[in-house]
C-alpha cells in the first residue's frame, strides 16, 4: 500500500485557509453578530487575506476553540487574558480604550466619621503617600464588596489587603455599587468598600445624587490604585504568524479612525470601544502582582 498523502491548507489568508476572528455572542445578539460580520469584512478589505468571523456562546467554548487552534484573533477580558496565556494560547495584539483609559483601577472608600485617614487628593485625583500605610488602617474591620467574582469589587481589593498584610473580617457583599455607597454612607454595616476607580465614581450615579445628595461630602476616597486592571483586548494565537498579526494589527488600529468602524467596534463587543493601542504582555503584570497572593484558578474562575 502506497502511504496516503496527507492534504496541506492553502497558505493562511487564503480563501481555503481564513483567518478566523472569535467572539462571545449568541444568536440572540443580531446586532452584534451583524456587527461581528461587518468587522470582519472590514479588515478583509483593508488586508487583502481572506477573514471569517466565528461566534461562541459562552468563554469556555472560545477557549476551547482556541487551545486547539481553530481562531487565530479573539477579544478577551482580563482573566480570561491571564488564563489564555498560562495555557500558552494568547498574545495581547492591541488593547481598548473604554471611557478614556486602557485600564482602570479601584477605590477604598469608607464614611468620613470611621476616622480613616485620606491617602487620596481629590483635585489630582491621585493618591499621596504610602499605599500600604493607607491600607493598614483596615486591619480587623469588615469591608463592603460587590459579589465573589468581581476584580474590582472583590478580587483586587483582596490581593491588594493581602500583600499589604491587612487581615480583614468576612466581607459584606453588597451586589451593586450603589447599595456599597448606601452601606457606607448609613453605617453599622461594613467599614469600607471598594469600587471602581478611573472610569467613574458610584457617588455620581443619579440613584445617589439624587436621595443621598451629601453622600460626596460623607463617603471619602481613603486611598486610590493606578489603573491596574486591562480592559478588553485583543489577542492573537502564538501560531499566527508575525507578518500577517502586523497586518491584521494595522488594519485594526484604522478602525475607530471613522464613525463607521468605531460603532461596528462597540456594537460586536457590547462595550464602549473609543480606540484601540498597541501594547504586550508586560502590561498585564500589575494584575498578576495584585492577584498573586489569592493563587486563583483561572480556569474555574473564568469557567465557572
Amino acid at each position: 500500500k502506497k502511504p496516503t498523502a496527507t492534504p496541506t491548507l492553502p497558505p493562511l489568508g487564503n480563501p481555503g485557509h481564513p483567518i478566523t476572528i472569535g467572539f462571545m455572542l449568541t444568536p440572540e445578539q443580531t446586532d452584534a453578530v451583524e456587527a461581528a460580520e461587518d468587522m470582519a469584512f472590514l479588515i478583509a478589505e483593508k488586508t487583502g487575506l481572506s477573514v471569517e468571523y466565528l461566534i461562541y456562546p459562552d468563554f469556555q467554548s472560545l477557549s476551547s476553540a482556541v487551545i486547539d487552534g481553530d481562531v487565530d484573533l479573539f477579544f478577551l477580558a482580563p482573566l480570561e487574558y491571564l488564563y489564555l496565556t498560562e495555557q500558552g494560547a494568547a498574545q495581547v495584539v492591541l488593547m481598548t480604550n473604554h471611557l478614556g483609559v486602557y485600564a482602570y483601577g479601584v477605590q477604598f472608600m469608607a464614611n468620613s466619621m470611621r476616622g480613616f485617614t485620606s491617602y487620596y487628593d481629590s483635585k489630582s485625583n491621585q493618591s499621596l503617600g504610602d499605599s500600604i500605610t493607607a491600607i493598614q488602617q483596615f486591619s480587623g474591620t469588615r469591608p463592603c464588596f460587590i459579589s465573589p467574582d468581581s476584580i474590582p469589587g472583590n478580587l483586587v481589593p483582596l490581593g491588594f489587603l493581602s500583600n499589604a498584610s491587612t487581615p480583614t473580617l468576612n466581607p459584606v457583599f453588597t451586589y451593586s455599587y450603589t447599595a456599597m455607597i448606601r452601606a457606607l454612607y448609613v453605617q453599622g454595616i461594613c467599614d469600607f468598600g471598594v469600587s471602581y476607580a478611573l472610569i467613574g465614581d458610584p457617588r455620581n450615579a443619579s440613584d445617589i445624587i439624587q436621595n443621598l445628595p451629601d453622600a460626596q461630602s460623607q463617603v471619602i476616597v481613603i486611598w486610590q490604585s493606578e489603573g491596574v486592571i486591562p480592559n478588553i483586548n485583543l489577542s492573537a494565537s502564538p501560531g499566527l504568524p508575525l507578518n500577517i498579526r502586523h497586518q491584521l494589527q494595522e488594519a485594526f488600529l484604522d478602525l475607530p479612525q471613522t464613525p463607521e468602524g468605531l460603532t461596528l467596534v462597540s456594537t460586536a463587543l457590547t462595550y464602549d470601544v473609543e480606540a484601540f493601542k498597541t501594547l504586550d504582555d508586560s502590561f498585564y503584570d500589575p494584575l498578576r502582582s495584585a492577584l498573586a497572593p489569592l493563587n486563583l484558578d483561572l480556569k474555574t474562575v473564568t469557567q465557572p
